[in-house]
């Protein structure tokens, strides 16, 4: 890390939108739905609920997009980590369908909702690089290509020049192009977001930490500091971010770091060999490495990592090591940002809605793909409250899952990322690098 560096204060933090404040609630209130996390899930769903006329409050214990929604590279990437078959294999034909479907169309959802809405957020929907690591993750991108593309989405096989072409690196020879990705600014498109609820009407209030949710008759009292919310419904929307005020949740999922650096702004002749048509890219590494560009002429790279700040020796070097791997041009003394956030995988890498009780929705795990599902998952949330039938849902229901993570957990996930590099590295010895 060079001196100049910011270590723990994001790119997005320093260019993102002008904040808005949005002052602690006190005292007592009522509304028909209370929403817990003011990130894309919660502020998707508080959007279409304020656009039917429900009254609408939206607590956070920071500000809007103070979490990973803020700090997340910032891709829209329509595809989950396995095929449609496999999904229809775990959640049944009905619903393994319906979700593929809902994956296939997020991103042009997502751009469609920042279109309309005038959101101000520097969409790019130019599309997304996937690239084998290695030898044998070639088989497996052949697969997902077939899988999905069966299913109906844009997706294509490219080869080692056309992948060169495009991303501008030469670690990789072969990859897949899905068309209808992207990215956005996600800081900018949270405050943007934020900024459109309330002038609908809808209240967003932040340093305001939920303390218990307990029933009151048929509705559900929201504690906080010095007062209280009455609604019909809560919603939990805080995915990597999840403490225990719904019992369990927060042993649902395990929680990991994805990280960010970004560099200082590069010369026009460096910038432009790198993802010059504007697509995003990552690989297939179980430990990834993602990039894309700015507006701004730098080149922001992710991977996973431990601590939020970024602030372990091994998480600023895995970030370095990671553009020297990918992109040689950068050196160390380019990087000027590095940080992270905490997202939630799945054991079944699968978004999960669960509706524990009558007016109790919690939408969380996206496993990396948050910037489009979780705004899908927020939008099917709305659709539930609005009285939709869980049968007719996107994504199904279920009551929290009977698996819990200890509480020694975070003890062990410090073991898996080395764990998973491990494997990353034995792949490519044994099948050679792609």
């Amino acid at each position: 890390m060079t001196n100049s560096s910011k270590p723990g204060i994001s790119l997005w933090s320093q260019t993102a939108i002008e904040r808005t404040e949005y002052p602690a609630l006190h005292d007592h209130h009522q509304a028909d739905v209370t929403i817990i996390g003011a990130g894309f899930t919660g502020l998707r769903a508080g959007f279409e609920l304020v656009s039917q006329g429900t009254n609408v409050m939206i607590l956070d214990s920071q500000e809007p997009g103070f979490g990973a929604s803020g700090r997340t590279g910032g891709q829209v990437n329509p595809m989950a980590h396995e095929t449609p078959d496999q999904m229809r294999s775990k959640l049944g034909d009905v619903f393994g369908t319906r979700l593929s479907q809902a994956y296939i169309n997020s991103a042009d959802e997502l751009f469609s909702v920042i279109k309309s809405n005038n959101l101000d957020c520097e969409p790019v929907q130019k599309g997304w690089i996937r690239a084998a690591h290695c030898r044998k993750a070639e088989k497996s991108l052949h697969s997902m290509q077939q899988g999905w593309a069966r299913e109906g989405l844009d997706i294509e096989i490219i080869d080692t020049e056309e992948l060169l072409r495009l991303s501008g690196s030469n670690s990789y020879r072969i990859g897949t192009l899905t068309k209808s990705a992207g990215c956005i600014h996600p800081l900018s498109y949270c405050r943007s977001m934020a900024k459109k609820i309330s002038s609908m009407g809808g209240k967003i209030h932040g340093n305001t930490r939920v303390t218990s949710v307990v029933p009151e008759g048929n509705k559900w009292r929201v504690n906080f500091h010095d007062g209280s919310i009455l609604s019909d419904w809560v919603l939990f929307c805080t995915n990597g971010y999840t403490d225990n005020v719904l019992a369990g949740l927060n042993k649902t999922f395990i929680p990991l770091v994805s990280l960010q650096a970004a560099t200082k702004p590069l010369s026009n002749e460096q910038y432009k060999k790198i993802l010059p048509e504007g697509h995003t890219i990552a690989d297939t590494r179980r430990v990834i490495y993602y990039s894309r560009r700015d507006n701004r002429n730098r080149i922001l790279l992710g991977s996973l990592g431990r601590t939020p700040e970024c602030s372990l020796a091994s998480d600023k070097r895995r970030l370095i090591t990671a553009f020297k791997t990918v992109y040689p041009s950068i050196s160390e003394n380019d990087i000027e940002y590095f940080w992270g956030g905490r997202v939630a995988f799945t054991p079944d890498l699968l978004p999960h809605l669960h509706e524990p009780a009558p007016g109790i929705l919690a939408g969380l795990g996206f496993n990396g793909r948050g910037v489009a599902m979780g705004s899908t998952m927020g939008r099917v949330m709305a659709q539930r409250v609005l009285g939709k039938a869980s049968k007719d849902l996107d994504i199904p229901t279920t009551d929290l899952p009977r698996y819990r993570f200890s509480d020694a957990k975070s003890l062990a996930i410090g073991l898996v990322i080395p764990y998973l590099e491990t494997r990353d590295r034995w792949d490519i010895k044994i099948s050679g690098v792609a």
